[in-house]
C-alpha cells in the first residue's frame, strides 16, 4: 500500500463526525469519501512522545502478569496459603476483570491522561501492599488492589492508541505494545523464580514500585492528549457512570468464581455450596445484561450495540478462548517443570521462555501484514489450528521429554497466540462506529481478561480434582495430606523433589499422580481450541479504514485542549 504524502496530512486530528458516516456495514463496505476528506493526522513529535510513557506502563503491567507463575509455589508455602493459594492469582485477574467496563466508560467521561495516572497509582499502592503482606489475607488484599490498577492499565493503554492511529494502521502499533508486554512476560518468570529462591518473593512485588515511578514520570511529561469539555459538575459526571452495573457484574464474577474455586477439591461438584454461588453467578451475568438494556441505565458500561455484529461477537469470543488457553498453558507449564522435571523456579521460569518469546514476533508479524493488506481472518484460522494442536501436544510430555518436544510445542503454542491477539481488535472495532473505540476496547479487554479467570480457575479445578482421584497411589500418610485439597500445586516445587531423592519408591508414587493429572488438564484444554476454531467461521472481512475520527486525540495547537 503506498503511504499518503506527509505534505497533505493536516498537523492536528480531526473532529468526531456523525456515527452515520463511521458506521461499517457488515458486509465489510466502507462509506464513501473523497480524497480530500481521507485525512491522516501527520505523526509529529507529540505523537512519537507518547509511546515511551505507554511502552514503560504496558511493560509494567506485562511483568506482574507473568513474574507470579515461578514464584507462586514459594509464595503459597511461605504464607501458608494452603487452599487460599488460587486466591493470590484470583484476586488481581478478578479485580482487573470487573473494572474494565468501569475504566473503558470513565475514560470517555473524565479522558484518558488521568485515568491512566490513576491507575498506575493504585496498582503501586497495592504492590507495596502485597510486598510487605505477612500474611494470606493482607496479600489477598494487595493483589486485588494491584488488580485494579493493573486493569486501568492494560485497557487504557489500548484505547490510547486506537485514539492516535486509524484502524488499518492500529495493528502496528498494537503489535509494538505485544512486543513490550512478550518481553515482560519473558522477563517475568526468571525473575520472579530468581527472587523467590536467591531473594525474596516480596521483591515480586517491590520491584514494581520504582517501575511505577518512572511510568508516572513519562505518563505525566508527555501524555497530553484532549478529551471534550463539559459544562457538567463533576458530580453530573459521576451520576453517569454505571455503578450499578459494575457491582452488579463484580458480585456475578466473584460468585462465579467461588464456586470454580471450591468445585472438586473443599466440596463436591454437586454440593450446594458449588451449585448455589454458580447459579446466581450465571444469573447475575442476565441481570447485568437486563440493567445494560434497561431505561434505568442512562449510560451502559458494555452498550448491546457492540454486540449488534456477528463478527464483532464472534472476534470477542474467540479472543476469550485464547485467553482462556494462554493462561491454562501458562500456570501449568511451571508445575510441570518444577515437579516433573525437578527444576527449581528460576530454572522453570526459563524454561518457559519459548512460549511468551514466541507471542512477540508473530504478534508483529501479524500485526504488520494485516496493516499491509487489510486482512485478518486467515490468522484467525492458522492461530486457533496451532494453538489447539500445541495443547494436544502438551500431554505427550514426561519427565524425560527433550527439549526439542516442550520448546517445539511452546513455540507452536507462542505462535497461535500471538497471531490472534494481534488479529481480533481490527474486526471487533471495524464493525462499529469509532466514538466506540473506547467502549469496544474495554470489552475486548474484559473479555480476554474474563478468559484468564477460567484460563487459571478451570485447569486448576481439573488438576485438583484429579490429583484427589489419584491420592490412593501415595503410600506416605502424611505426605497425601500435603498433597491434598489443593497442596499438590504449592507442593509443586524442588524442595518437594529433593525430600524424595532417599525414597525412589514414593517419589516415583508423586510422581506418576503429577503426571496422569497434568495429563488430564492438556487433554480438557482441546475442546477449547476447537471451540474457538469454529467461531472463526462466521467472522466476515470488514473494511479497515485509513480515516481518523476522535475527539481523544493529541492536543490541538488552536485550542490546546488537554485531557
Amino acid at each position: 500500500m503506498e503511504k499518503p504524502s506527509l505534505a497533505t496530512e493536516p498537523d492536528v486530528q480531526q473532529p468526531l463526525r456523525a456515527p452515520a458516516e463511521e458506521q461499517h456495514q457488515e458486509h465489510g463496505e466502507a462509506p464513501t469519501q473523497s480524497n480530500s476528506d481521507r485525512l491522516i493526522p501527520k505523526k509529529t513529535w507529540r505523537f512519537w512522545a507518547v509511546f515511551p510513557a505507554l511502552c514503560m506502563t504496558t511493560f509494567l503491567s506485562a511483568l506482574d502478569t507473568s513474574i507470579l507463575s515461578t514464584a507462586l509455589p514459594t509464595i503459597a508455602l511461605d504464607v501458608n496459603a494452603g487452599e487460599l493459594y488460587m486466591w493470590i492469582t484470583n484476586s488481581y485477574i478478578l479485580s482487573s476483570t470487573v473494572v474494565l467496563p468501569l475504566f473503558g466508560q470513565t475514560a470517555n467521561i473524565f479522558g484518558r491522561r488521568w485515568m491512566l495516572i490513576i491507575s498506575v497509582v493504585i496498582f503501586a499502592l497495592g504492590s507495596g501492599m502485597a510486598g510487605g503482606a505477612n500474611n494470606t489475607g493482607l496479600l489477598i488484599a494487595g493483589r486485588t488492589i494491584q488488580g485494579i490498577g493493573g486493569g486501568g492499565i492494560n485497557t487504557l493503554v489500548d484505547i490510547v492508541i486506537c485514539d492516535l492511529v486509524p484502524l488499518r494502521q492500529r495493528g502496528k502499533y498494537v503489535a509494538l505494545m505485544a512486543a513490550v508486554w512478550a518481553v515482560g512476560t519473558v522477563i517475568g518468570p526468571v525473575l520472579g523464580g530468581a527472587f523467590a529462591q536467591y531473594v525474596s518473593w516480596r521483591w515480586v512485588f517491590y520491584i514494581n514500585l520504582p517501575l511505577c515511578a518512572v511510568s508516572l514520570l513519562l505518563l505525566v511529561l508527555f501524555l497530553r492528549v484532549t478529551h471534550p469539555r463539559t459544562n457538567s459538575t463533576v458530580w453530573h459526571q459521576l451520576k453517569r457512570v454505571d455503578l450499578v452495573g459494575n457491582s452488579i457484574l463484580t458480585t456475578a464474577i466473584i460468585s462465579i468464581l467461588l464456586a470454580l474455586t471450591w468445585a472438586g477439591t473443599t466440596y463436591a461438584w454437586s454440593s450446594w455450596r458449588v451449585l448455589l454461588p454458580l447459579i446466581l453467578g450465571i444469573g447475575g451475568l442476565f441481570l447485568f445484561y437486563g440493567h445494560q438494556v434497561s431505561r434505568l441505565c442512562a449510560e451502559p458500561s458494555i452498550p448491546l450495540r457492540l454486540f449488534s455484529s456477528g463478527t464483532g461477537t464472534c472476534a470477542l469470543w474467540i479472543a476469550f478462548i485464547q485467553s482462556v488457553l494462554l493462561y491454562w498453558v501458562g500456570y501449568f507449564l511451571p508445575v510441570y517443570f518444577q515437579a516433573m522435571r525437578g527444576s527449581t523456579a528460576t530454572e522453570s521460569g526459563l524454561y518457559v521462555l519459548p512460549i511468551t518469546a514466541a507471542i512477540a514476533p508473530f504478534g508483529i508479524i501479524t500485526g504488520v501484514i494485516i496493516a499491509m493488506t487489510g486482512k485478518y481472518r486467515i490468522f484467525h484460522f492458522l492461530g486457533y489450528i496451532f494453538l489447539t494442536t500445541a495443547s494436544g501436544l502438551f500431554s505427550l510430555l514426561d519427565g524425560h521429554s527433550p527439549a526439542r518436544d516442550w520448546a517445539g510445542f511452546q513455540i507452536l503454542f507462542g505462535a497461535g497466540s500471538g497471531m490472534i491477539f494481534s488479529s481480533t481488535l481490527p474486526p471487533i472495532q471495524a464493525s462499529l462506529a469509532e466514538s466506540d473505540v473506547a467502549t469496544a476496547t474495554s470489552t475486548w479487554a474484559f473479555m480476554r481478561s474474563f478468559g484468564c479467570i477460567w484460563g487459571i480457575v478451570a485447569p486448576t479445578t481439573i488438576f485438583n480434582a484429579r490429583v484427589q482421584e489419584l491420592l490412593y497411589r501415595v503410600s506416605d500418610v502424611s505426605l497425601r495430606a500435603k498433597l491434598a485439597n489443593g497442596g499438590a500445586y504449592a507442593m509443586a516445587s524442588e524442595g518437594l523433589m529433593r525430600t524424595l531423592h532417599n525414597t525412589p519408591n514414593l517419589m516415583a508414587e508423586v510422581l506418576s499422580v503429577y503426571q496422569d493429572s497434568l495429563r488430564w488438564v492438556w487433554w480438557i484444554s482441546i475442546p477449547f481450541g476447537g471451540i474457538g476454531l469454529l467461531l472463526c467461521i462466521p467472522i466476515k472481512q470488514l473494511e479497515l479504514t485509513e480515516d481518523l475520527h476522535t475527539e481523544f486525540g493529541l492536543p490541538d495547537a488552536a485550542t490546546n485542549r488537554e485531557g
